[in-house]
């Protein structure tokens, strides 16, 4: 089996938990070992994720000589037609700096529409045998219910937060996902082609 050392960079707990996850889940179908390359930022948040963007790409690529970084931040608001996904795309890969060109096909941006939790929320019926979501219909949904319903509460400590993440992930269907959600099929998609060509 391969390893594949990799980066991520996200907003927060429900990030690293989820998405942890969901890249064992993926790189082991591709007879790939995924291990972090131990670049962590605590206590995220979009500024954040920002401020140490340019900083993480150059320390994962020069100093760790990792595989793959990943980095990602919640739009914070429906897209349907994808425009506002879209320049905030563009912002990430501005926030890379110079050595972007040179690692563009070992970069996977994601920025979930409105945030993470709409993508976990999707796959929660997989563990509670609730109602099936119908695709693309969370995205309009206010953060609060979203929140309310993924956790049982819309104060969600991080303890709560990673233990349901990594519940859904284990069980979630990525391909149904990426179904449900525009932004989590672009992301997928983006992973599949990486681990197919590593």
């Amino acid at each position: 089996m391969r390893k594949l050392t990799y980066t991520l960079l996200g907003e927060g707990y429900a990030e690293y938990a989820f998405l942890k996850k969901y890249l064992e889940r993926v790189s082991v179908l591709n007879q790939i070992q995924a291990v972090s390359s131990g670049l962590v930022l605590p206590n995220g948040s979009k500024a954040k994720v920002y401020k140490h963007l340019e900083e993480f790409y150059i320390s994962t690529f020069l100093d760790k000589e990792a595989d793959l970084f990943m980095a990602g931040v919640d739009l914070d608001e429906a897209d349907f037609e994808l425009d506002k996904f879209n320049a905030e795309v563009s912002k990430l890969e501005t926030g890379l700096g110079k050595l972007y060109k040179q690692y563009e096909k070992n970069t996977i941006l994601f920025v979930p529409i409105q945030a993470i939790d709409y993508w976990i929320l999707y796959q929660k019926y997989k563990i509670d045998k609730s109602t099936k979501l119908t695709n693309n219909s969370l995205e309009a949904k206010n953060k609060v219910d979203v929140k309310r319903d993924l956790y049982n509460t819309t104060l969600p400590n991080r303890q709560g937060i990673e233990r349901i993440s990594i519940q859904i992930a284990e069980k979630a269907d990525f391909e149904e996902l990426g179904k449900q959600s525009k932004s989590f099929n672009l992301f997928h998609s983006q992973i599949k082609n990486f681990m197919e060509n590593f």
